[in-house]
């Protein structure tokens, strides 16, 4: 079949996009190359939000492929080498933007083509390999794995109801059936086990037991680890017995957190304390030490607000009730913090800079994974452990596909 047909421009964008993703490294394998080519990605993408940078805020612009006047830009915006926001704060852009911009925060988007070659390449893939897709998204990676496997070697999960259906309608335009489940994907879809590969378009925290479960020993897992402070990208082989070992990648990367529902934010209360420090919040806006910090106070989520004199206050949270938040610096350059809650995140993260600065400021890729059943999973530097923070059994949404 003709999957560009009535986009004849689509297809030699497509082949540009396969070529740049050749030339920058992100595909060294020709049979992707042609994949890529042969995909519309147009098909799952026909609308998007493209940000509009202020000083005040970022807004968003809708472009689709229903308007006349903008059509080349979105089409030309969908053969980048980009990430396209589908969702801003859970609503589709073509219903929150069809009048003007706004404002909100992406809560799905089509991941960048680069990402997503490199990525699949680190899969290794081999014929006749069965994969599990936490995250459907757009529908378009499934497409890509379907290419390359065949749909009957290819399943998706999602816990949007809305974007599996049009992921599946959208797959079945361009003659693709993978098996495409409503539900959440922490819990993987036992029915189609055991994987061969588990590859996942959203953070979390720790490896679900479900995906180590549902993989066969020597298969692999591919998923972002982190928080809010940092993460990065695990691959991740399967043993027997429920077991994994793995090693974060050296390239650095990140994706939304899942959508699952969190635990809401213990009121404040107790005794709180107050002190002086040296270590500079913007800090952790440095990938490698914000993986380290992570590490140290897993959970955490960090913002920032004004206080009464007009000066920045950075803070950090977790949903225990333990709270820090650090001032601007005095005039001596040290800064006055105040901390609360069962556990003094701030004193954590000057934990977290000891570590690093006597390693040697070491960035995620010399850190290793290390799963043991009983849902024990473990980070290490050398000798030193982390145990992430993995949670009891997800009961999600009846797994069931998309209609």
């Amino acid at each position: 079949m003709n999957r560009f047909e009535g986009e004849p421009a689509a297809a030699e964008l497509a082949g540009k996009l396969a070529d740049e993703l050749v030339e920058s490294g992100d595909i060294t394998d020709p049979g992707w190359r042609e994949i890529f080519a042969a995909v519309p990605r147009h098909v799952f993408v026909p609308h998007f939000a493209r940000a509009e940078e202020s000083p005040e805020e970022t807004r968003y612009a809708l472009l689709s492929s229903g308007d006349p006047a903008r059509h080349d830009e979105w089409l030309n915006g969908v053969y980048s080498n980009e990430a396209l926001p589908t969702q801003i704060n859970g609503h589709p852009v073509e219903e929150l933007f069809a009048e003007e911009s706004g404002p909100g925060c992406p809560s799905s988007s089509s991941t960048s083509p680069g990402l997503m070659a490199w990525m699949l390449e680190t899969l290794d893939l081999g014929d006749g390999d069965r994969v599990l897709e936490a995250g459907t998204g757009t529908g378009y990676n499934a497409a890509l794995l379907g290419e390359r496997l065949g749909s009957d070697r290819v399943t998706s999960i999602d816990i949007d109801a809305h974007l599996t259906a049009l992921a599946r309608e959208r797959l079945a335009a361009i003659g693709l059936h993978p098996t495409v489940v409503t539900g959440d994907g922490r819990n993987g879809y036992p029915p189609d086990s055991p994987y061969d590969r588990v590859i996942s378009t959203f953070g979390l925290g720790y490896v679900p037991a479900a995906w180590i479960e549902q993989t066969r020993p020597g298969g692999r897992i591919l998923v972002h680890i982190g928080g809010m402070l940092g993460g990065a990208m695990l691959l991740a082989e399967v043993g027997e017995g429920n077991t994994a070992h793995g090693r974060f990648l050296t390239r650095w990367a990140t994706f939304a957190p899942s959508r699952h529902p969190t635990l809401l934010d213990a009121a404040r209360d107790g005794e709180s304390s107050c002190g002086r420090t040296l270590l500079e919040p913007e800090l952790l806006a440095d990938p490698a030490f914000g993986f380290l910090a992570e590490l140290h106070v897993p959970r955490a989520r960090l913002y920032r607000v004004t206080g009464k004199d007009g000066r920045i206050i950075t803070g950090l949270k977790r949903h225990d009730g333990s709270w820090a938040e650090i001032h601007e610096p005095d005039f001596d350059g040290s800064r006055w913090v105040e901390q609360g809650g069962p556990e003094r995140l701030w004193d954590r993260v000057e934990d977290a800079y000891v570590v690093w600065e006597k390693a040697g400021r070491p960035d995620w890729s010399q850190f290793t994974f290390e799963a043991r059943p009983e849902s024990v999973q473990v980070v290490r530097l050398e000798e030193r452990p982390w145990r992430l923070p993995v949670p009891a059994p997800a009961s999600g949404p009846h797994l069931r596909p998309a209609e």
